[in-house]
Parts: structure tokens; C-alpha cells; sequence
């Protein structure tokens, strides 16, 4: 910038982050004005005449006061001409009267001020007028956010009369966008309202410009400011992406108020391309210099963005409570409404008792899991947590302080107005004292008093947060788990992350250092699913994480999950969005970025998480790969290792694709033919939960050879026949990814039928009436003995889907004769993770079925993941993607991939039929069942194989033995396309001990059983040194 520039921004702007070239050119008088020029409404005066003609024929208003009014309306309120030209006589007509009723009232009622609230909304939904003074003000202003402008591009013009009295009348003025479609539109222009583009000055188009520009290049908001120097007024411009912070444009109004500042005008314009860009013009405010106001209030902006609406924002918009904590308290809610200890001495005691019975009835774990829902959902609800934090607000602030001395980095903050107010709060220096502030509240209130003990175990548990950094997209916390009682959650988990967001929440377990897992988005059909999903979307994170540590034990990785859970209403439908500001607020702890503050880190040491796709998200896993790469996730964390499950342009091996993880269930469903000596698959009557459209579903159906389907369900609805579904129509759905509602109902025979969801009153051709479709399809898997003509007619039962514990203790008996006790499906495959709970499991077996539960069955998925983790961390990025990505000059997949892929199912395959004969050997021998041992099968190789992580001497002693046995592990082609030295090099040494180790142990109880004992062991590591020397 040159020296006579920067003198001139110097003089006519103040705090300036605008770059440069946004001030050339620019005058100050021009600066001083509100940045449109209205065109003149050359009709307004014979418009007024008209107006003032209508309102004499109401007769409301007395003939010496309605030029009067008229006038006050026209010409007092500083309203634009854009709105007359726009108005019609009759609208502008009915407005006058509502304020002058107003007026009227408050004169009646012998009150000074007048009390103005005042709406008309166009009934084509084309435009809003709405007038208040205060508090009217945030009630407006929340409705104007959720009926428009966070459902679709309308614009808002927003300015503060001044009445005679002093008082402030809030003018909002609300238009639907109309885009241009002019041809040789260029710019902004192009993209504009067209009424913006008439009226927005060539300035103001250069500043909106450049915030457009850099929103392209950012995912969260960006936020610019300057203040102009001859009259202290401040300008606020903020662009965001268009719907992502629900009530974002209030929330920005009552930080304004809450600062005590005075908010002259306000527009919010939006852009064909999806982004809307507010500005807020600020009066000079004697309470505050410029800088500390224009400083404050955009990095609490920044804030809100992220929890624009949170559950103290009345506390907020009364000036109670400030943003940050609002915030923070907002987030202890949420974590003390999962995390509350509500069970208490009885439940333990209770618990011991039902599990240490001699009868070791494998319903006492669903009955105590059961009791564990009911307590948890009936003692302290979210209101009720809530209530408390707003009936102890000196201990929340005093909890927040503590929060902050902790995880502020004080030197960064001193002169802002939030450091000084947040000084004055008395902290809190010790648990004695804690325990004593809380003593006089555990004497009244005892619920109370467990509240505010979550929230001060919350801050001490956290390692490090994103809280304090300056842009971000949700909130996200690093805990340490170890605050999880031992008695709901026995094994503790390595690590955890708890993320907030405007729209969601989420978790994320791991239980190793090394760990990975998929990332769900749980979505809600109603208020009272999703009352259902928030109780228990962490112990169904916390079951997944678990069932993924034991699944994973043929592979480096430990065991993984995170879980999403979107907001009832209009969050139901951004998903892409919920998921991306979840990814995107742990990659605020996991990696430094050189863009963003520092953070306080407790933990200290660094940290990879290994991602991959699972309910709802996909087709979200490229974005998060470039995402990484875009945020700066390089070496020891290499974006390209991120997420599994990537399509091939990017190196990745998709599951559905290749059918990784069906061709392990396959091997369990094909090894249970071959003992049990079946060799016509056409005798097998199957029922399989989840269709063509799904991963494990469709190709479930591609590789069932000739396998009779009688029944297929899936989110749309239920396909039966009980002489065999046509499966050349099901091979279509497969190959093409459809769901059920795509099945030609020409190909069903004379017993076969459709129920779909949305279905009502459906007549079968048994006579049978179905009421409802989604009943219909919700208990099908627990009506097969109604549905088909005898109860052991299903001879094979496949879920590929479906929710956790579909089929529990309560509900078991469903599947069972009630005569014999025998169950009426004989062979039962778990493809779906947890679709089954495993006191059910035992009772099936133990009832006759030959069930293999889903931590063995579907395990080829994950294994498929773990070489796509590897050849990321092997190759370096010119090499991997030579090998391992899409080339668009040749269309194709490189050869080496091809291969590689070839490999990797193999390896699939070799495991899973290695489980399976371990399992069908052990049976017999130890009277368990396959559920049980599949279980203890996990827990041998994984305790084995964390000793043996931890071991230096295997390690560091004999290098030539642990390179062998790397090489052993490693895919062979692998390994010729990077050599053992280049594996050594690329490959983390914490990510290399674990492929060591899980090599050795898993091979070792494969080969040699689950008694682990020292000698055994021993001996198995000298026959295999002396394998590797010859």
C-alpha cells in the first residue's frame, strides 16, 4: 500500500481490517452516509394525498390529526423511498392507524411513553413491516429470523427512530429477494437483489464484495470492521453462509444492546450464491473507546455464530448474563444433562446383585440397562438443569471464571471489556471450597446441588477447547473420561470429545490412542424421537465406540466413534452442515493452526484421529479429507489418512464399492452353510433388514448367490414373498443404489406385496388389513411367525440395518416358539452394528439359533479402512497419488490400486474365516456361546496386544525380529512399492508399535486360542522367530 493511501485511510477510517483498495476512490462525505441512495418515488406526494383520502373514509382517526400523522409517518421516521414505491395506499393506510391506536392506548392508560407493536405481513409471503419499541423488540426480531430470514433470501432494512420523547421506534422492513436476470450482469451485481443493486452504493458493493470473496475461502464467518474517523460511528460488516446459525441476525442485535451501544441501522442482504452479509452501524458510544467496542463485539460475534440461540439467550437480551457465559453455560447444560450421576448407591447395589446371581440370567443385563434408561430420563431432565444454573447465576459465573483461569491466555486479553468484567468475579481456587459453596444448596436442594457438581466436574475434566479462539464453527471440548462412573461404563475410554454447535451436538470416544471409527448423524422423525435419541445417544456412542475397540482387534486401530445428533425442527435437514462444523471444531484441537490463537493444552501431546463414514454421512468424507487438507493437517496427522471410506479420485477405498465389510459377513454366513453341510442355497428362506440402497445391504443381495428372499425391509418400506422375491429386480435395486420404494411391483408373484411407510389401511393378499406402513415395517422383524405361513418359515435372518437393540431382552420372545421356547430362526447374522443387544443374542442361542454377533461378523469394513490408513501413511503425495488415486487421464483406477484392492479383500476374507473357526471350535469345548466368545475372543487379542504395545523389549531389542514381523503384517504389495525402510520412515512409530503388536497377537489366539498365559506365549514368539529365520 502506498504511503499517500495508507495516509488517507488513516484520516477518514479508524480500526480498519478492510483491505486497502476497498478505501480507494472513496470520499468521506460518502463514507458518512448509510451506504444506499434510495431513488426518488417521484409519485410519493400524490401517494400521501391518496393515503390521507383513506384514512378520512375510516373515520378512525379525527380530520384535524390526519395530516398530521400522515406526515409523521412519511417524514419523521426516516423511512426510504423504496418502501412507498413499493407500498400500496391501503397497506401504508392500515400502518398509520396502528401506530395512532397506539398512541390513543397509551393516552387512555395515562402513559407517558407510547407502547408501539405493530406487524403486517403481505399474504404472499412477499414482504414484512414491523414497528416496536422496546422490549417488543427481540420478539420481533426472533420472528422475522425464523419465518424468513433463515428459511430463504429475503433482505431486511432495520433502523431505530427516535420518538418525540426519546424513546427508540424500531423500524423493520423485510423483502422476499428477487435475483437479476439480466444478461451481462457482472460482479456483485450478478448475484444481487435486484433492488440492492439499484440501491447499494459502488462502496458499499466493493466492501460486500470482499467479504463475499473471502467467504468463498473460509467456512465460517467473516467478519470485517472500521470505524469512520470524523464522526466515531462504527461499522460491523458480517458475511456468513446463508441458514447455518439459526437467529443469528437477533443475536447480534442484543450483543449490540447488551454493550449498551446504539444500533442506528441494520441491513441484511442475501446473495443468489447461498451467503447473506449483515452490517450493523453502531453509534459512537462515550462508555467505550471505538476500538474496545469494534474489538468486543466482533469476536463475540464470532461466538455467536456458533450458538447464535442459546438456551440463556433471554438472560442475555436482558443484559443478565454476558455471551461468553451464556455460552459456557449452555454447554455445561448439555454436559451435565449426560453426564449427570443420577443412579446412585442403590443402583450399584442392585446392579451386583442381579449380575452375580447364580443364575446368570442373561436378562438382568438388559433389565439393569433398562432401569439405567428410566432413571436417567426421569430424574434430571434438560429444564430441569437448566432451571438450576438459572436459579444459582452467582455460582455459574463464579464456575465460569474458573473455566476461564484455566483455558484464557490472559496476556491476549487484558484489554478487552469481557477480561475486565470477567476479573471482578470471585473464582474458585480449590474443591474444599467448592464442596462448602455448595454445602448450604445440598441442604435445600440436593438435585440442585448434583447440578452444579456436574458443572464444576465439566471444567475439570476439560484438557483443551476452541472456546477462546477467534473463528470457529461450533464449539468443542477435549475431556478426560476418567469422571465416567466405573459402574455405568466400565471400561474407560482413552479419549473423548464433546462438541456444541447452533444445530447439534456431538461425541466423539476412543479407546485407544490410536483409533478409528466411523461418524454418525442420528436425525429425528418427531419431538419424542428426538427426546428418545439425546437420552441415549451416548451410550450409543459409548456401545458403538466399545463394539468398534472389539472388532478392531485384527488391526492397529482401536476402537472409535462419534455420534451427532441434529437439533429437532429445520436442523433435521443440514446435515452436511451440522457435520461440517463438527469436523471442523476437532480439527480446532487436533492440529496448530498458524491462522488461529493458541490454545491452552493440557494434554500435551499430539493426537490422530482416523475417521470414516457411518449413518448419514457418506458423501460427506471427501469434503472432510480436502477440509484437512485445507486446515493444515500434515505430518504425524496427514490429511489423506483422515477419513476412510473416500472415493478413488482421492485414494480412498470405498466399503460399498468393493463390499468389504459384506464379504465378512458372508464368510460367517458361508461357514455356517459348510458345517452344517448346506450346499443349496435355494433352500434357504432369507429375510434381510436394509436393501439396495444401502452399503451392506446391496451387496448382501449381490453375493447371496441363489438364496431365497422372502423378506426385505428398509427405511421406505417392506417387500414380501413367501415363494421368493423376484431377484433380478433385487439385483437392479443393488446395482442402481435404490430403495425398496423402486421395486417394480409387476415382478411380485400372486403372494407377494409392498407396504411402504407412508402407507395406510393396506389389504394382503392373506386378507390381512395393515393399519399403518411405518408400524407395519418398525415390528416386522418381531411379526415374522403372522407374516408368513409358519413360524420356523425364515431360515435365515440378515439385519444390515436398523436401530441399536431392534431385538432386546423385552422383546426377544418375539423370535421364540412359545411352546417349545425354541427359536423360530435358526441361523442369525448380525451385519448391523448393535441391532441386536447381547442378553438377547444369548437368549437366541440358548434357544437353539446359531447367531455370530456383529464385533466378528462385519469386521472386514474396518479392516478394509486400516489399509487405506496405511498406504496414506506409507506413500508420501506425489507417490500416493501416482498409486493409489483416480487418473483422469486414463479414466481409470492405477493398476496398483486395482491390486491393492484385490489384496485387501483377501485379507478380509483370511481374517473373518479365522474367527469363525476359532468360534465354531471353541463352542463345544467351553459350553459358551458364540456371542460370549466372540466377546472374550476380543478381549484376549486386545489386552494381549496393549501389553505387547507397551513392551520395549520386543520392540528395541531385537529390531530384525519386529521389521520382519512389520513386513509380515504389511500388505505385500505394499511393501514392495515402499520397502521396509520407507515404512519405518513414513509410518508414525506409535501407529507402527500398534501394527506390530496387533500382528502378534491376533495371530497368536487365532493359532494358539484364548489362554494367553506367559509360556504360551513364549513359546509361540520362538517358533515364529525361527520361522522368520528360514
Amino acid at each position: 500500500m502506498s504511503s499517500s493511501l495508507a495516509a488517507k485511510l488513516s484520516g477518514i477510517t479508524l480500526h480498519n481490517n478492510f483491505s486497502a483498495h476497498s478505501f480507494d476512490n472513496v470520499a468521506e462525505s460518502e463514507l458518512q452516509g448509510s451506504g444506499y441512495q434510495s431513488p426518488k418515488f417521484s409519485g410519493k406526494n400524490a401517494q400521501m394525498t391518496k393515503v390521507m383520502d383513506k384514512l378520512d373514509e375510516t373515520g378512525l382517526i379525527p380530520d384535524t390529526l390526519i395530516e398530521h400523522e400522515t406526515k409523521w409517518f412519511y417524514e419523521q421516521l426516516g423511512i426510504d423511498d423504496t418502501f412507498f414505491a413499493a407500498e400500496t395506499v391501503d397497506a401504508i393506510a392500515a400502518h398509520i392507524l396502528a401506530l395512532y391506536s397506539s398512541k390513543v392506548e397509551a393516552f387512555a392508560c395515562g402513559n407517558d411513553a407510547t407502547h408501539f407493536h405493530h406487524k403486517r405481513i403481505a399474504e404472499d409471503g412477499s414482504h414484512a413491516v414491523y414497528f416496536a419499541t422496546e422490549p417488543d423488540f427481540v420478539e420481533f426480531e426472533h420472528e422475522i429470523d425464523d419465518d424468513f430470514l433463515d428459511k430463504e433470501a429475503y433482505r431486511l432494512v432495520s433502523f431505530a427512530s427516535t420518538l418525540p420523547n426519546g424513546a427508540k421506534l424500531l423500524c423493520d422492513f423485510v423483502y422476499k429477494c428477487i435475483f437479476s436476470e439480466k444478461d451481462g450482469a457482472t460482479g456483485i451485481d450478478a448475484i444481487s437483489d435486484t433492488t440492492f443493486a439499484a440501491t447499494a452504493t459502488s462502496h458499499t458493493k466493493v466492501l460486500y464484495s470482499e467479504v463475499l470473496g473471502q467467504l468463498m475461502a473460509t467456512d465460517g464467518p467473516v467478519i470485517k470492521h472500521f470505524a469512520i474517523a470524523a464522526t466515531g460511528e462504527q461499522r460491523i460488516i458480517v458475511g456468513y453462509k446463508r441458514g447455518t446459525s439459526p437467529r443469528y441476525n437477533s443475536a447480534l442485535s442484543s450483543l449490540a444492546d447488551y454493550y449498551n451501544v446504539i444500533l442506528k441501522r441494520k441491513y441484511v442482504e442475501n446473495f443468489s450464491n447461498g451467503y447473506s452479509v449483515l452490517s450493523m452501524y453502531i453509534e459512537h458510544s462515550d462508555d467505550y473507546s471505538p476500538e474496545a467496542i469494534i474489538y468486543q463485539i466482533t469476536k463475540e460475534a464470532s461466538l455467536l455464530y456458533c450458538v447464535p440461540n442459546n438456551l440463556f439467550q433471554d438472560r442475555f437480551a436482558a443484559g443478565d448474563m454476558s455471551v461468553q457465559e451464556c455460552i459456557y453455560a449452555h454447554c455445561a447444560v448439555i454436559f451435565a444433562t449426560h453426564f449427570l450421576n443420577r443412579l446412585g448407591p442403590e443402583y450399584s447395589q442392585l446392579k451386583s446383585i442381579l449380575l452375580s446371581s447364580p443364575s446368570k440370567d442373561p436378562k438382568n443385563l438388559e433389565l439393569i440397562s433398562r432401569l439405567k434408561e428410566r432413571l436417567t430420563s426421569e430424574t434430571y431432565s434438560q429444564t430441569y438443569i437448566q432451571e438450576c444454573l438459572e436459579n444459582n447465576i452467582g455460582i455459574v459465573r463464579r464456575l465460569y471464571r474458573h473455566f476461564v483461569d484455566v483455558h484464557y491466555i490472559s496476556s491476549s486479553l487484558e484489554k478487552t471489556l469481557s477480561y475486565q468484567r470477567v476479573a471482578k468475579i470471585v473464582t474458585i481456587s480449590s474443591d474444599d471450597q467448592f464442596n462448602e459453596l455448595i454445602s448450604e444448596i445440598g441442604a435445600t436442594n440436593e438435585g440442585y446441588a448434583l447440578v452444579l457438581q456436574a458443572l464444576y466436574a465439566f471444567n475439570k475434566s476439560i484438557l483443551k477447547t476452541n472456546f477462546f479462539v477467534t473463528s470457529k464453527l461450533a464449539i468443542s471440548f477435549r475431556l478426560n473420561p476418567t469422571f465416567l462412573p466405573k459402574d455405568e461404563y466400565p471400561n474407560t475410554p482413552f479419549g473423548m470429545f464433546f462438541v456444541v454447535g447452533s444445530d447439534f451436538r456431538g461425541f466423539h470416544i476412543r479407546f485407544r490412542d490410536i483409533a478409528r471409527g466411523g461418524i454418525r448423524i442420528v436425525k429425528s422423525r418427531s419431538l419424542d424421537a428426538y427426546a428418545k435419541n439425546r437420552r441415549t445417544m451416548f451410550e450409543e456412542n459409548y456401545g458403538l465406540a466399545s463394539t468398534q475397540q472389539r472388532k478392531n482387534k485384527d488391526i492397529p486401530e482401536g476402537g472409535s466413534k462419534g455420534v451427532i445428533l441434529l437439533d429437532a425442527g429445520e436442523a433435521q435437514n443440514k446435515t452436511k452442515e451440522c457435520f461440517a462444523k463438527y469436523i471442523d471444531a476437532l480439527l480446532d484441537l487436533l492440529i496448530k493452526d498458524p491462522s488461529k490463537e493458541n490454545i491452552v493444552d493440557l494434554y500435551a501431546k499430539p493426537e490422530m484421529l482416523f475417521m470414516g463414514p457411518d449413518e448419514n454421512t457418506a458423501g460427506f468424507v471427501d469434503w472432510a479429507t480436502l477440509h484437512a487438507k485445507k486446515r493444515g493437517a500434515n505430518f504425524g496427522f496427514p490429511w489423506k489418512a483422515f477419513f476412510t471410506g473416500k472415493s478413488p479420485s482421492l485414494g480412498g477405498i470405498p466399503h460399498d464399492q468393493y463390499g468389504m465389510t459384506t464379504l465378512s459377513v458372508r464368510a460367517f454366513i458361508e461357514g455356517v452353510y459348510e458345517k452344517l453341510g448346506i450346499t443349496d442355497w435355494s433352500t434357504i428362506n432369507k429375510f434381510q433388514i436394509a436393501g439396495g440402497d444401502g452399503d451392506l445391504g446391496s451387496n448382501e443381495i449381490k453375493l447371496s448367490g441363489n438364496e431365497n428372499y422372502v423378506g426385505l425391509v428398509d427405511g421406505f418400506g417392506c417387500i414380501v414373498d413367501e415363494d421368493g422375491i423376484d431377484k433380478g429386480e433385487l439385483l437392479r435395486l443393488a446395482n442402481a443404489r435404490l430403495g425398496n420404494d423402486h421395486f417394480d411391483k409387476s415382478k411380485l408373484g400372486p403372494k407377494g406385496y409392498m407396504v411402504m411407510v407412508e402407507d395406510k389401511d393396506v389389504k394382503l393378499p392373506n386378507g390381512q388389513h395393515i393399519q399403518n406402513g411405518l408400524l407395519f415395517r418398525n415390528n416386522f422383524h418381531l411379526e415374522l411367525p403372522k407374516i408368513y405361513p409358519s413360524k420356523d418359515f425364515v431360515k435365515l435372518f440378515v439385519p444390515c440395518g436398523g436401530r441399536p437393540a431392534s431385538i432386546n431382552a423385552n422383546n426377544v420372545h418375539c423370535l421364540l416358539d412359545e411352546k417349545t421356547g425354541k427359536s423360530n430362526i435358526p441361523i442369525i447374522v448380525e451385519g448391523a452394528n448393535l441391532f441386536i443387544t447381547q442378553a438377547a443374542k444369548i437368549i437366541l442361542e440358548q434357544s437353539g439359533a446359531i447367531v455370530f454377533k456383529d464385533a466378528s461378523t462385519n469386521k472386514g469394513g474396518v479392516t478394509s479402512s486400516s489399509m487405506e490408513v496405511l498406504a496414506a501413511l506409507a506413500f508420501g503425495d506425489d507417490a500416493f497419488h501416482q498409486h493409489m488415486c483416480f487418473n483422469e487421464e486414463i479414466n481409470d483406477v492405477p493398476e496398483f490400486y486395482k491390486s491393492y484392492v484385490k489384496e485387501v479383500q483377501e485379507i478380509v476374507v483370511r481374517h473373518a474365516k479365522s474367527e469363525f473357526a476359532l468360534l465354531w471350535k471353541l463352542k463345544p469345548e467351553t459350553g459358551k456361546t458364540f456371542s460370549e466368545l466372540s466377546d472374550q475372543l476380543s478381549v484376549a487379542i486386545n489386552t494381549l496386544g496393549d501389553e505387547l504395545r507397551e513392551s520395549k523389549e520386543l520392540w528395541d531389542d531385537d529390531k530384525r525380529f519386529r521389521n520382519e514381523v512389520l513386513a509380515d503384517a504389511v500388505p505385500k504389495l505394499l511393501l514392495r512399492a515402499v520397502g521396509i525402510d520407507g515404512i519405518l520412515k513414513n509410518v508414525p512409530e506409535a501407529y507402527l508399535k500398534a501394527i506390530f503388536a496387533t500382528k502378534l497377537s491376533s495371530e497368536f489366539v487365532y493359532t494358539r486360542g484364548v489362554d494367553t498365559n506367559p509360556a504360551k506365549f513364549l513359546e509361540y514368539i520362538s517358533s515364529l522367530k525361527r520361522k522368520l529365520e528360514n
